[in-house]
């Protein structure tokens, strides 16, 4: 009988082995799937990364425009600010949301108009 619970006890202890072996191999693929995701996300969060630096390392262009006319000069952003300021005077209480300006020099005017229905002008 001792050679019985001898075989029977080898077979157990084969069986846990391979058990344990095989418990570890599925843990060792996980554990490595897990790795190759986790290297795939950094991956793609760098080439994310390198291309926005890649942007924003394009500066925009300044530029400014300055209207000459009859021996008068003015720029754009003194209309906008005239006509930004005439909005404000003319309708006060109502938020600035988008403006339009048309410049005239002949009449020597600025008109604009605010939020699509406001309407006026300023001197230039």
């Amino acid at each position: 009988m001792r050679m019985a619970k001898t075989a029977t006890t080898s077979t157990t202890k084969a069986t846990t082995a391979k058990k344990t072996t095989t418990a570890k191999r599925a843990a060792t693929v996980k554990n490595t799937t897990a790795a190759k995701k986790a290297t795939t996300a950094k991956k793609a969060t760098t080439k994310t990364t390198k291309t926005a630096s890649s942007r924003a390392r394009k500066k925009a262009v300044a530029s400014t425009t300055v209207i000459q006319f009859q021996g008068l000069e003015f720029s754009e952003s003194d209309c906008l600010k005239k006509a930004k300021a005439g909005f404000r005077k003319h309708y006060r209480g109502i938020e600035l949301k988008d403006l339009r300006i048309y410049i005239k020099p002949e009449e020597r005017k600025i008109y604009y108009v605010g939020n699509g229905d406001r309407v006026g002008s300023v001197d230039l």
